[in-house]
């Protein structure tokens, strides 16, 4: 071939690539795309008659959907047991078989130690999108970032968790591992996704938009506007018809499956021209029929799970009541100080507090089954740690007690007085008068080793662990809701598992940790 007819061919196929790409200019993609979303379910994926959707409920809606895809925004592989018996394989597997499409990973899906992660992300088949935290060699930890194309239109995710998870998760978790700046990882990702032509950014977060110790999806959005939607999680946030802020709409759905997720967007020649942001109720979900697939996956995934659940891993010498009043929510009760003594024990911690109101199912003398531990502890509330004053902590207790009513004899009256705050304690005793005021009823607390405590004192510090419900403001503790997280942990209930795994035939643990004032003169 001379090289005359060379140039001739390559100068056709120039011209052939330049009236393609015209063409698919003028062929920009016109579609309406929706993208569901979920967020810190936490293991809670079997629906149920109250307000859990379900996650056969949820893939049947996502199937029934045209031009939707499906993603979350972290904390869905570690919670109930069904997540966590077998670290998060078998949450994994039903979000495969359910259509999820990518997620980002939240800061409890490090609670199986990070090098877990790969293995999960295989068996669900997408990505689990870590944009900001890299291997120490700087490599990406899992996914970097994802490009989806529906119906024309090119959907480009990536991924960013909040960088607090350095300091909160514990440390052999996240050994070795980089946390990048949210904001400054978002604008080059954002960036790389638009000079390759995408349609749609998506930000997949878990950040959250309430005080914590990190960027705010509200803060990330204001400082990177190249971003279309922020897919967050996190904060367990309902926003009912999201959040826009800098022209970036936030949408987040609550926590637990309560909600779907549902982002709308309408796209006129390659462009949005609108974005909506709504929920799907629990309600309006019980109009479409589960998807028979996952729901036959769900009940051999429960069936085996009911099987490790009669596994036994302990004995208790003694029988401990979780009776109401009086008991676990009106004075000191061993059950209670055994849960506190957990959380303590699992948290490294100073001291520890457990609402009365979370524990419930008594512990019978003999074997102890992981089937027990889950009656008691029936929530899946994870641990949390944060550090306080001795001032706080008589903020703490004054409202643990403040809901003990006495009778014209000024005696307790145990069943108007029964209240879930009421605190079950470990690592220190507390003495308190039910007849005083209520905010002024903490006589002294005195710590394990003998030192006092003072109402005044605002400079010595705590570590307090409790569980997230506790720590986050739940039964009116308000005090602790907005202090920065120090650590966060696994399940309550794997705490008390393990606890009484180590401290097998467990027994009454010691009395006197919370008396009256009347008690404590008389003794």
């Amino acid at each position: 071939m001379t090289t005359q007819k060379r140039l001739i061919l390559v100068t056709i196929a120039i011209l052939l690539i330049a009236v393609m790409a015209g063409c698919a200019k003028q062929a920009a993609p016109t579609a309406e795309i929706v993208i569901l979303h979920t967020n810190d379910t936490h293991g809670r994926v079997v629906g149920d008659d109250e307000y859990i959707i379900g996650i056969d409920r949820i893939a049947a809606i996502h199937k029934s959907m045209p031009n939707s895809i499906l993603v979350d925004a972290g904390d869905a592989l570690h919670g109930l047991p069904i997540a966590t018996i077998n670290g998060g394989m078998d949450i994994a597997g039903l979000m495969n078989v359910a259509g999820y499409n990518a997620m980002v990973i939240g800061n409890h899906e490090f609670n199986y130690g990070w090098e877990r992660l790969s293995a999960l992300r295989d068996a669900a088949g997408f990505p689990f999108l870590t944009s900001n935290v890299a291997l120490p060699d700087g490599s990406s930890l899992l996914d970097d970032i994802a490009i989806i194309e529906i119906d024309g239109v090119k959907i480009g995710l990536f991924g960013i968790i909040t960088e607090a998870t350095v300091h909160s998760a514990m440390p052999d978790y996240i050994q070795g591992l980089m946390f990048y700046d949210p904001v400054q990882t978002a604008r080059e990702k954002a960036e790389y996704l638009r000079s390759h032509d995408v349609h749609v950014v998506i930000a997949l977060c878990h950040l959250g938009n309430t005080p914590y110790n990190g960027t705010l999806s509200t803060e990330l959005a204001s400082q990177v506007p190249e971003i279309d939607v922020i897919i967050d999680g996190h904060s367990h946030t309902k926003l009912p018809d999201g959040l826009t802020e800098n022209g970036v709409l936030i949408a987040q759905t609550g926590n637990h499956g309560e909600n779907l997720g549902k982002v709308t967007l309408s796209i006129e020649k390659g462009a949005i021209v609108s974005k909506t942001a709504a929920l799907i109720t629990f309600e309006e979900a019980q109009k479409t029929a589960p998807d028979e697939s996952v729901s036959e996956m769900l009940t051999a995934i429960m069936a085996n799970i009911d099987i490790i659940l009669s596994e036994p891993i302990g004995e208790s010498a003694v029988d401990m009541s979780s009776e109401r009043s009086p008991g676990v929510r009106t004075q000191e009760v061993p059950l209670g100080s055994l849960v506190a003594d957990s959380y303590r024990s699992a948290a490294d911690a100073d001291i520890a507090i457990a609402n009365g109101g979370d524990i419930r199912a008594d512990v019978i003398s003999g074997v102890v089954t992981m089937g027990d531990i889950i009656s008691i502890l029936p929530f899946g509330n994870t641990l949390m740690v944060k550090e306080i004053t001795p001032a706080i902590l008589y903020d703490v207790l004054e409202n643990g007690v403040s809901g003990i009513i006495t009778d014209l004899e000024l005696n307790i009256d145990y069943e108007q007085s029964a209240q879930g705050r009421f605190p079950q304690i470990s690592g220190f005793s507390f003495v308190y008068d039910p007849t005083a005021p209520v905010g002024l009823r903490v006589v002294s607390i005195t710590m394990d080793d003998g030192r006092e405590l003072s109402p005044d004192d605002n400079t010595s510090i705590l570590t307090l662990a409790g569980s997230n419900y506790v720590m986050t403001g739940g039964d009116e503790y308000s005090m602790l809701e907005e202090l920065p997280v120090f650590r966060e942990l696994g399940s309550a209930d794997e705490a008390l598992a393990e606890y009484i795994r180590k401290h097998s035939p467990i027994d009454n643990p010691k009395a006197g940790r919370i008396m009256t004032l009347a008690e404590s003169l008389q003794g």
